[in-house]
C-alpha cells in the first residue's frame, strides 16, 4: 500500500504540486503520507511483522470477550481492487462500534478515503460505506456488512460484501479482519477486491 502510494505521490511532487484533492498548504508535503504512517504504525502494532521479528496481540481469549457494555475501535480499512489495466489501491478511515448486548452487534463507517485508480494517479475520493448487519460470536468471531459508494472525477467504486475477524488483546485492545474473495463494482465491471481492516479500541462501561 505504502509503496503504491508513494509512487504516486512522488510523480506528483515531482511536477511542483500536492496533487488534486490534496492540501498541502504550500510545503509540497501531502497530508496523505502521515495518515498512511498512521495506519502502517498501527497495523504494526496489531499485526506485528514475523519477518522482522515483531509479534503482534495476541488472540483474545474466550474468558476476555465481554458480554455487555460497547467498544469503539478507530483504525484503518485498506482495498485492493484487482482493476485493469493496474491494481487500484484506496485506503480510509474505520470507525466501528462492538455492542456485546445490543440489538445492532456491529456498526459503523468506512470513510474519508484516498489511493490509487487503475491509471496511477492519487485521488481523494467522496463518499463512505455504512457498516451494519454484524455479528459477534461464536469465541472471537465477528462479522459486519458494508456497503456504499467512492466517488471521485471519472471514478467509481460501489461497495458491497462482509468483513470477518478476530478481536486482539487480553483484555480486548483491538481488531482485525479481511474479506479476502470481496467483488467491488468499477465503473460499472464487477472486479475480485481484497479489503482489510485494523481498528484499536477499549471496552466502556455499560
Amino acid at each position: 500500500m505504502r509503496v503504491m502510494v508513494m509512487a504516486a505521490l512522488l510523480a506528483l511532487t515531482g511536477c511542483g504540486g500536492g496533487g488534486g484533492g490534496g492540501d498541502s498548504g504550500g510545503s509540497g508535503i501531502d497530508p496523505r503520507l502521515s495518515r498512511i504512517d498512521i495506519y502502517e504504525s498501527q497495523r504494526l502494532r496489531v499485526l506485528g511483522d514475523p519477518g522482522a521479528g515483531v509479534m503482534g496481540m495476541p488472540m483474545t481469549e474466550a474468558g476476555n470477550i465481554p458480554t455487555t457494555g460497547t467498544a469503539d475501535f478507530t483504525g484503518s480499512v485498506t482495498i485492493r481492487a484487482e482493476t485493469s489495466p493496474a491494481t487500484s489501491v484506496l485506503a480510509g478511515d474505520a470507525t466501528i462500534t462492538m455492542d456485546f448486548d445490543g440489538a445492532e452487534p456491529v456498526t459503523g463507517t468506512f470513510g474519508n478515503f484516498f489511493g490509487t485508480g487503475p491509471d496511477g494517479v492519487l485521488r481523494d475520493y467522496s463518499g463512505s460505506a455504512t457498516i451494519s448487519d454484524g455479528s459477534i460470536g461464536p469465541g472471537n468471531e465477528w462479522s459486519l456488512d458494508y456497503s456504499g459508494a467512492l466517488i471521485a472525477t471519472g471514478q467509481s467504486f460501489i461497495l458491497d460484501g462482509t468483513v470477518t475477524g478476530d478481536f486482539l488483546g487480553n483484555p480486548v485492545t483491538a481488531i482485525a479482519g479481511s474479506a479476502l474473495e470481496a467483488q467491488v463494482n468499477y465503473n460499472g465491471t464487477i472486479t475480485d477486491a481484497v479489503v482489510t481492516v485494523v481498528g484499536e479500541g477499549s471496552l466502556s462501561a455499560p
